[in-house]
């Protein structure tokens, strides 16, 4: 029998074949190097922040750690119209640039402000209850803030018109209060005051009043003031007296010059248990002999100093219950 005639194919050699193979093989190496390193990175970065919150971010933890928790509050502190209708202003030109402007404790407390011989606080009672909006804004770079007060003034009176043409743009610090509240509030300072940026007067059908528009770019809020506007005259202390006797309607009081030798004032009379949280100033007008205050049961003085009664000294406390007043801050002559 004739076998067939079988031939053998052989298959053509493709060298491209020998090179895509390896290609593919080089590339799914580079993947798996790429995602075991990104798996590294990935590892490295959880890590530095890990650390980084534990021990390299101490500004925001300290920070939050002095702010505490923040609870929630009833609706008695949540309901609006709560700002009295009587608004004190102080116009740049009516503060002591020879004295320090005073600087909030860690407290947010700002000392009594000073000002020139004969200069006071001048108030304006509102036709509406005052409002005060601060508003912050995070940009590209840096956060901003505003801050703007409102006060609307009613009738078309003389005395409100010359105080546009004369203030308009004019630069003011502004203390208000809450109703039944003690603590006054301070907005604006030497360095960053309120200015009065808009007024609208209005003379028509619907009404006579004019509105006053405060505003200051800042982020920083309304600080606690510890003197008090509404006093226009300190009350003063007798002479050689070793007890300052409080009353109701007045937060400052002089301290003299003794007539033979300096005073040692040591005790508190007049404070009842709904003074608590009351600020309380002495003024000094000593010479040669100017009292003194020691730190002790009824004055609790700041690193336990001292404080005399020189011109041109003051020191302000907080009264915490009706024998003891806890320093807030001091100005030395």
């Amino acid at each position: 029998m004739k076998k067939p005639n079988i031939q053998k194919r052989h298959r053509a050699y493709n060298p491209m074949k020998g090179f895509n193979y390896a290609n593919r093989q080089a590339r799914k190496m580079f993947m798996a190097t790429f995602a075991i390193f990104g798996v590294l990175m990935l590892l490295a970065a959880l890590i530095d922040h890990s650390l980084g919150a534990a021990a390299g971010s101490g500004v925001t933890l300290a920070s939050m750690a002095l702010l505490g928790h923040l609870d929630d509050v009833s609706d008695r502190d949540t309901h609006g119209s709560d700002i009295s209708y009587i608004v004190y202003l102080v116009a740049l030109d009516q503060i002591d640039r020879t004295k320090e402007f005073p600087q909030p404790n860690a407290n947010r407390e700002v000392a009594p402000i000073p000002l020139k011989p004969n200069e006071i606080p001048h108030y304006f009672e509102a036709h509406d209850i005052p409002t005060f909006t601060g508003t912050t804004e995070k940009g590209d770079i840096t956060t901003t803030g505003e801050n703007q007060f409102v006060i609307i003034m009613g009738g078309a009176r003389v005395n409100l018109y010359n105080f546009i043409e004369e203030y308009s743009g004019g630069k003011f610090i502004i203390f208000f209060k809450h109703v039944k509240k003690k603590e006054w509030y301070i907005l604006g300072e030497l360095e960053r005051p309120v200015i009065l940026s808009n007024t609208e007067t209005k003379d028509d059908k619907d009404g006579r009043y004019t509105t006053f528009t405060f505003k200051r770019s800042s982020v920083d809020l309304p600080l606690v003031y510890t003197g008090n506007p509404a006093i226009t005259a300190a009350t003063a202390i007798a002479a050689g007296a070793t007890a300052i006797a409080i009353t109701a309607g007045s937060n400052t009081y002089t301290i003299p010059n003794g007539t033979s030798a300096a005073a040692a004032i040591a005790t508190v009379s007049g404070l009842s248990k709904s003074d608590k949280g009351r600020y309380i100033t002495l003024i000094g007008a000593g010479a040669d002999k100017p009292a003194t205050i020691a730190d002790g049961s009824t004055f609790v003085l700041e690193e336990g100093a001292t404080w005399t009664a020189k011109t041109g000294a003051s020191i302000t406390f907080r009264v915490l219950d009706t024998t003891t007043l806890v320093e807030v801050s001091r100005t030395e002559a």
